[in-house]
């Protein structure tokens, strides 16, 4: 079956409506369906950058608000380095950091990179954040994508991919109490449990996916989450790869609707949408330049070569990033009022998107970022 032949998301969701329907009579009066729920929201940190505050105390501030307000998550990444997201070289301190600080919200990766770590570490690190949560843990894990990063272990970038499968297999198995082989300096064999046992019996896991059509084709025949932006693709190829991979889970006998698609966006909600997108205009663009400089030395051919091109536009380079901020504002971010903001979740709804996970650390101040999650959480609440 050709990709041109699957489902899309869109089909999908109103074939699920339809059965659940039963095909039953129109309501009588003026009795209406529901309107589609909205994705969740959760926030996100990811370039460490917050105007004049200190990264860590936006985070503090952050996810105590989004605690009380309402939001679902709060994600941290594995960052190295680089100046730009180097705040966060480890996502599992600072999650329990926020698990002390919170109540409610989940405390997710949004990476691990597998292949840099031994498991039995990620196993340790992160039931120990469960255990202080309270049973709040999600991870998300990711295969690593720059070259750099492996001076931490390299030997595993070359087999990245099948690394970080085979080190989610026996993450799964220490977190769910069966034991794993290991060799000690002497050479004898030894059965490892990891300690402090977790409070969840089961991990849930998202698999970290972009460009690759495979990846999420994998993530839906393996019942794994998926984290995903709209870095490399814009909002068409997202609602395809969405219908993919509800496609992939079915096949693989699957609720296909079950599966969690979070998304990744750039948010700031603000009094109207002109002064939104003025103010995120200067933040944005610098945070799109540092993006573009971190591709050109990733190690990976093709986001080399985009990078170098942008790179040696000299003076046309402001105007293509200010074209590329355009795009992105009015197609793959969260920027606007709150009006906007609704109609945005509601067409990634429309597509399949089962959360965003709104990225506020790309220059605006704590009481910047602070103020959008306010007027966010509107939509937060019962009937908004």
């Amino acid at each position: 079956m050709s990709d041109d032949s699957l489902l899309d998301a869109g089909q999908l969701a109103r074939l699920k409506a339809k059965l659940r329907s039963g095909d039953a009579p129109a309501p009588a009066g003026d009795q209406r369906p529901p309107a589609p729920a909205l994705p969740e929201l959760g926030v996100i940190f990811f370039s460490g950058l917050s105007g004049d505050s200190d990264p860590y105390d936006l985070l503090v501030e952050v996810s105590r608000f989004v605690d009380r307000a309402g939001y679902n998550a709060v994600w941290t990444p594995e960052r190295h380095f680089t100046e730009v997201g180097g705040a966060y070289p480890n996502p599992a301190l600072l999650g329990a950091a926020v698990a002390v600080i919170t109540e409610n919200v989940r405390i997710r990766s949004g990476s691990v990179n597998l292949p840099l770590h031994d498991t039995l570490r990620v196993a340790e690190e992160w039931a120990l954040v469960d255990n202080l949560s309270g049973g709040r843990v999600d991870l998300a894990v990711a295969p690593g994508w720059h070259s750099r990063d492996f001076v931490l272990k390299p030997e595993a970038y070359e087999t990245r991919g099948q690394v970080l499968n085979e080190s989610r297999e026996e993450l799964r198995k220490l977190w769910r109490g069966v034991a794993v082989e290991r060799t000690d300096p002497a050479g004898e064999r030894h059965d490892i449990l990891t300690f402090p046992r977790p409070v969840q019996p089961d991990l849930p896991l998202w698999l970290t996916s972009s460009k690759s059509v495979d990846s999420w084709r994998f993530a839906g025949e393996q019942g794994l989450n998926v984290l995903t932006a709209l870095i490399n693709f814009g909002p068409a190829e997202l609602q395809n790869r969405i219908g993919i991979y509800r496609e992939a889970r079915a096949r693989a006998g699957l609720d296909p609707e079950a599966g969690v698609v979070s998304l990744m966006l750039h948010t700031y909600v603000g009094a109207d949408t002109y002064e939104a997108v003025e103010r995120v205009r200067g933040p944005m663009i610098e945070y799109l330049g540092s993006f573009v400089t971190q591709h050109a030395t990733s190690g990976q051919a093709e986001a080399q070569d985009k990078a170098r091109t942008l790179q040696n536009l000299d003076a046309d380079r402001d105007e293509f990033l200010e074209m590329v901020f355009q795009r992105y504002v009015s197609s793959s971010s969260l920027i606007g009022d709150v009006k906007q903001a609704r109609q945005t979740l509601e067409g990634f709804r429309d597509m399949g998107v089962d959360e965003v996970a709104c990225l506020v650390d790309f220059g605006l101040s704590k009481d910047e970022v602070l103020a959008s999650l306010g007027r966010l959480s509107q939509l937060l609440q019962k009937g908004a």
